[in-house]
């Protein structure tokens, strides 16, 4: 049986939880502006978000943007989980390539 990388198999495992947090995330929004409510969504210390934080969190060369408004929040995601499906598709063929350049481990050689 041939196998796939470490990495490769890591990569698709990081995508897809990222499309998954994303839909999720997706759902709640676009739930709430079909109600024509603010989203519910509240940071760690139970407050509530008057949108998302976009940036890099932390190091002294952190940079994040703070209360992104949900309406432009709604369109990123979107774009974030097409962008992470196609990551998905291209690692997908690299594992493929990998299954059918390697040896199979603990065969005949």
């Amino acid at each position: 049986m041939s196998l796939i990388s470490k990495q490769t198999a890591m990569d698709i495992a990081l995508a897809y939880r990222e499309v998954e947090s994303a839909e999720k995330l997706l759902a709640e929004i676009t739930d709430e502006f079909n109600r024509r409510t603010t989203p519910d969504i509240r940071d760690a210390f139970g407050r509530l978000q008057d949108g998302l934080q976009l940036g890099v969190p932390s190091g002294s060369n952190s940079h994040r943007l703070f209360n992104v408004p949900w309406s432009i929040c709604k369109p990123v995601i979107e774009l974030h989980i097409q962008e992470q499906r196609s990551k998905i598709a291209i690692l997908t063929e690299r594992a493929k390539d990998e299954m059918a350049s390697r040896p199979a481990e603990g065969g005949d050689a």
